[in-house]
């Protein structure tokens, strides 16, 4: 019998996973984990943020280091030299991602196309501090705050001037040893990759809202293979058609820290390893050919890389797409004529990021604002694909950089006209892929308002009825003996005069009931009293005037104003909540009206509002060249709100109310006008009925020191809805009933 051998150790190695295998295992794994338990994976969101934390402990130091050790060993000629030819590979790799942002609209179908308030509308964006992201004043704030341009700026600013220094040499060694120290702390938590990445993509899968993205699919599927297509096939491509390297081994090498940033959406964490795999590619290139490896192509990827982060990258520039879709998606399509503008504005706010970039150009090309609240929804899922985008483009930036530093650039005709055929046919092939599939295969209603009307009840409602329009109560009659309070305790049931289809504050749901914020209001306060309720519909604010102050209805539970005016007709409450002064304008008209100062200087403006005293003062001390058109009832707004051509140039309402006919007149936007004016609203009890009215203020007191009124006002006026939304789809819940 022969003795069994062992295999060699080499083969035994060999057969072992590799991280870039364990990860995409990983991100395979926390799929199928998400898809399985749906909500119930949110609790491996913990060790997701773990590995993320993880992952950034070296990447500062990393920075410095690399930079100062990098940029000190060269010559002010290198140096120039190699900002010179990386400089062009960015502009290149801008032009390129220009041309595919450009030409998306061509994907867009033939869709019929036009949100809840935000309180974003109403705060004053803090402008960027551009001298404090990029100038590092105070080196010590910039490390501790992570302002990373900065840190860059500093880590550059200190290697140039290492470039001259005599007797570098042995501060230099300092740094080689603490940069070789982080690369082992980096190489250990690099293993833990497949388990960080698993924990977060099942979290991820399981709590992303698919009701969500019905409508958005078409920026969703283009963005994700327009993206694939430049990480996969261009950039690539590119680099293996200007330098030595091949193709598959470009992706070959990064594909495992490229997972990463993918599964994490944060390039910033990957950036050593980046540079290490760079480094090692070139290596082996280097040796295959038959040269030795040098110091100078080590030093050029150490320098790029870093520096290559501050400066917008592809996966940044994809999000201008969202621009040209979003007008698309509100029938607003951005004219060519308006291209050069988005092109050159995008390019210099994305270097404050997409949370400065697409407001201002939103605002820059007259687009509603609140499109900016459905990017940040979609953005969930394209951050991931943009970050893959932004690590290959870093990547290119690198290596083309390093082999144009050595010489090695290689401009050959063939090759590179081969290159573009192929980029441009990819190209046009999905952009009429999509088109086609989207207007011949699916195609999407258009239902944004069937959110806000299909929204029941938050709270479990009291025994109530409602009297039909025009009909008077049922208990019309009071014993003028009785105080208010004590008829409502008597006949058990509380009047509510509320207005007629007033949004989101009052009005019918596609199911037949009366819901809204004010009827949610009356529900929890008629529990308060252990009444049952019968709401009053009134088409004015003079109707619910008339039947309060002849004992008809208990209370007014609309939201007005608390004006001196208000107060002569009747007892207001303390303040449910303030709202902002609001405009509803057409969305190409948002500009002209931006500021209260310059639509006071508007002749013959037309604005139409409540008819009421505190709407007549307001227009006349602050508009007094406008010509109010004062209307009596929300049937009148949405008479005025479908006339072709328009009778007035402005809406006037509160902030929350205003966004709710935005939602059913996709063609209007709201404005808030600068400087916000913030006014007190309440309800109204009619005057002398002081018991029912200190009763009421107490409550309200209360029901806002509990956080009854907050929940409420972000159930109804922001839309945030969980609460009542059933779980997330499973297929643990839902197909195989294991959990309820």
């Amino acid at each position: 019998m022969k003795p069994r051998t062992s295999k060699p150790a080499e083969t035994r190695k060999r057969r072992r996973l590799s991280v870039a295998t364990q990860v995409f295992i990983g991100l395979g794994l926390g799929l199928l984990v998400g898809l399985f338990f749906g909500e119930e994976a949110a609790v491996l969101s913990i060790g997701g943020d773990l590995f993320i934390a993880a992952l950034q402990i070296t990447v500062i130091p990393y920075v410095i280091v690399a930079l100062i050790t990098s940029l000190g060993r060269l010559t002010l000629a290198e140096a120039k030299a190699l900002s010179l030819k990386a400089g062009a590979v960015l502009l290149a790799l801008w032009a390129i991602g220009l041309l595919v942002v450009l030409t998306s609209p061509l994907a867009f179908p033939d869709w019929p196309s036009a949100s809840f308030f935000s309180a974003s509308q109403i705060a004053t964006s803090e402008p960027v501090d551009f001298l404090r992201l990029y100038v590092p004043a105070n080196i010590f704030y910039s490390l501790s705050n992570a302002v990373v341009p900065a840190i860059v700026v500093f880590s550059i600013l200190f290697g140039v001037a290492l470039i001259q220094v005599e007797g570098k040499a042995q501060l230099l060694e300092v740094f080689d040893t603490i940069g070789a120290t982080l690369m082992q702390i980096t190489g250990f938590i690099g293993r833990l990759a497949p388990y960080g990445v698993f924990a977060i993509t099942a979290n991820a899968a399981g709590t992303i809202d698919l009701s969500e993205l019905a409508r958005l699919q078409v920026y969703i599927v283009l963005y994700i293979l327009l993206t694939l297509l430049l990480s996969l096939w261009v950039i690539p491509a590119l680099i293996a058609a200007l330098t030595p390297l091949r193709y598959i081994s470009v992706l070959r090498v990064f594909r495992g820290p490229l997972l990463t940033a993918f599964a994490t959406a944060n390039l910033l964490i990957v950036l050593p390893v980046l540079a290490a795999d760079g480094k090692r590619l070139m290596a082996e290139t280097d040796e295959e050919r038959g040269e030795e490896p040098t110091e100078q192509e080590a030093s050029a990827i150490d320098i790029l890389i870093p520096a290559a982060f501050p400066f917008p990258n592809l996966g940044l520039l994809m999000a201008l797409m969202f621009v040209l879709f979003g007008g698309w998606l509100v029938g607003q399509s951005v004219p060519v004529s308006d291209y050069p503008s988005l092109a050159i504005a995008g390019l210099a706010s994305l270097f404050g990021g997409t949370i400065l970039a697409l407001p201002f150009l939103f605002d820059l090309l007259r687009l509603p604002a609140d499109l900016f609240q459905t990017f940040l929804v979609v953005d969930v899922i394209a951050s991931r694909f943009g970050t893959l985008l932004a690590g290959m483009h870093v990547i290119a930036i690198a290596l083309i950089g390093a082999y144009g530093l050595k010489g090695q650039i290689r401009f050959r005709l063939r090759p590179l006209l081969r290159f573009a055929i192929v980029s441009l046919g990819l190209l046009a092939a999905i952009l009429i892929g999509v088109r086609a599939f989207y207007t011949y295969v699916f195609v999407a209603p258009f239902t944004k308002g069937d959110l806000l009307t299909g929204l029941p009840l938050f709270g479990t409602p009291r025994p109530h009825w409602t009297l039909e329009p025009g009909a008077d109560t049922t208990a019309a009659a009071s014993d003028p003996d009785l105080s208010a309070f004590e008829r409502v305790h008597q006949a058990n049931v509380l009047r509510v005069c509320h207005q007629l289809s007033d949004y989101p504050s009052a009005f019918v749901n596609s199911a037949g009931n009366l819901v809204g914020f004010d009827i949610d209001v009356a529900h929890h306060f008629a529990e308060r009293l252990e009444v049952a309720i019968e709401f009053v519909p009134v088409g004015s604010i003079a109707g619910a005037e008339e039947r309060l102050n002849r004992g008809a209805c208990d209370l007014f539970m609309s939201l007005l104003p608390i004006s001196p005016e208000l107060t002569l007709r009747f007892a207001m409450t303390t303040p449910v909540l303030d709202s902002a002064l609001a405009l509803v304008v057409e969305d190409h008209r948002r500009r002209e009206f931006q500021r209260w100062a310059a639509i006071a200087e508007i002749d013959n403006l037309r604005i139409a509002g409540t008819d009421n005293r505190a709407s007549v003062r307001f227009l006349q001390q602050r508009l007094p060249n406008a010509v109010p058109q004062l209307v009596d009832d929300n049937a009148a707004f949405d008479a005025l709100l479908t006339e072709q051509p328009l009778s007035v140039d402005a809406l006037l309402m509160p902030a929350e109310e205003a966004a709710a006919w935005t939602i059913r007149y996709p063609r209007f936007n709201l404005v808030t006008p600068e400087p916000v004016l913030l006014v007190p609203f309440g309800y109204a009890v009619a005057r002398g009925k002081t018991e029912l009215l200190d009763f009421l203020d107490a409550w309200l007191i209360n029901a806002r020191g509990s956080g009854l009124i907050d929940q409420l006002y972000g159930y109804w006026m922001l839309g945030e809805i969980g609460s009542v939304r059933p779980p997330r789809w499973s297929i643990a819940r839902d197909l195989l009933g294991w959990m309820d």
